[in-house]
């Protein structure tokens, strides 16, 4: 409220504003409340999945209702005009009372029965159907010599210009010019997994296509959502072939001691021992619950200059905790801080990085990346002579602050 009084008239002193915003205030809430008083008895049993998005409608509907009672109330006034006990006279006597109850009951009619009856009773009906009689999908296995580690889909639609990605190589003197690639020509190796697997991480990128655009279109993400989105980022981690690498040579010891050394040479081998991990709930939980119940923030740069390295996302640990750093656009990039939350938010925070906080992102990001990392034609890179360590911490610590107060 105080924010639309301010756009309205920029001169209001503090004090008449907070007052005004103060009733006013209370005008909506009371449009709210009995908005949902005549709309609730109305209303069936809802499915538990479609919390996230009433609430955000009813935020929606909040900030519509603020936004039109401070434009009604000042019609054309200073807020200097406006005496505080006048309005408050005004606004909940007999006939402001009245125009509370028309306006709640033409929200309920118009807005919140007409959602309900449109789109959250036909989504409940189908979710408890699909409750009762879920369709589990099937892993349908296809010979596959290719895998890509990072989705083709992922590139196409968030990191491809016209069929094409732009590839920038790393060497011992610094960074090979750009290289233009088929989009479908990156991030992949030959027979990284087994046909089963390949067919399984197909399901999970196709469940976590809708989270992501969400996410990017600022739309709340329910639980089932969320969890898609976490597992997208947690396999990416893990199907990546500089883990699977790191991991072979971690365990093949091991393998050698107890079947033979000609077994922790046998590639086929040793690759059904990597995919025993996807059988391993408590490893996957490790990951995982972490970034369900962390701060999340997307940070947004006016300039294209994040990268998507070619191991797909940064995960590392911050005083005793869980941090994740998940590019999803040139624009974009998903930060999971080392800061634990009791409930998950609807939304993440979104926050504008500054110039300098979005090239130390990208370094980062390109510093993480093994070999390759894929950026846009017009992207720009500074030199940053710093540990890298050192400037993931002072990024957390900056976004930290930023997002502390929202």
């Amino acid at each position: 409220m105080l924010n639309h009084i301010y756009k309205i008239d920029p001169s209001a002193s503090p004090e008449k504003a907070q007052q005004l915003a103060e009733i006013w205030g209370e005008v909506v809430s009371s449009i709210i409340k009995e908005m949902l008083d005549i709309a609730n008895p109305q209303m069936e049993d809802l499915h538990i999945n479609l919390r996230e998005e009433m609430a955000h409608e009813l935020a929606k509907l909040i900030l519509f209702t603020s936004e039109k009672v401070a434009s009604d109330r000042m019609n054309g006034r200073a807020t200097n005009e406006i005496d505080q006990h006048v309005e408050r006279e005004q606004c909940f006597s007999l006939e402001g009372k009245e125009r509370i109850s028309n306006t709640a009951r033409n929200f309920a009619s118009q807005i919140w029965l007409r959602k309900y009856n449109e789109r959250w009773k036909p989504k409940t009906v189908t979710a408890l159907r699909k409750g009762k009689n879920p369709n589990k999908k099937p892993i349908t296995p296809k010979a596959v010599e290719n895998n890509h580690f990072i989705p083709k889909s992922f590139i196409k639609r968030y990191w491809s210009e016209s069929q094409f990605v732009y590839r920038n190589i790393k060497t011992p003197e610094g960074i090979e010019e750009k290289k233009e690639t088929p989009f479908g020509s990156w991030g992949f190796r030959k027979n990284l997994y087994s046909d089963r697997l390949e067919a399984y991480f197909g399901l999970l990128e196709g469940d976590a296509v809708r989270p992501i655009q969400m996410m990017l279109d600022v739309e709340p993400l329910n639980r089932p959502q969320r969890e898609a989105l976490i597992g997208f980022i947690v396999i990416q981690r893990i199907r990546n072939p500089h883990f699977v690498e790191s991991l072979k040579k971690f365990v093949a010891p091991l393998v050698a001691s107890e079947v033979g050394a000609d077994k922790a040479e046998d590639e086929r081998y040793m690759r059904d021992v990597y995919e025993t991990l996807y059988s391993q709930n408590e490893f996957y939980d490790k990951l995982a619950r972490p970034i369900m119940y962390s701060r999340w923030v997307v940070v947004r740069s006016e300039t294209p200059d994040f990268v998507l390295p070619d191991v797909c996302n940064i995960f590392g640990r911050h005083e005793g905790r869980q941090y994740v750093f998940m590019p999803l656009t040139p624009k974009d990039c998903l930060v999971v801080l080392p800061i634990e939350v009791k409930e998950p938010r609807i939304v993440p925070h979104y926050i504008k990085a500054s110039g300098s906080m979005t090239q130390n992102i990208s370094y980062i990001l390109r510093c993480a990346a093994k070999s390759e990392f894929l950026s846009t034609t017009n992207a720009s890179f500074s030199s940053v002579n710093e540990e890298s360590n050192k400037i993931m911490q002072r990024i957390i610590l900056s976004i930290a602050k930023i997002t502390a107060d929202e």
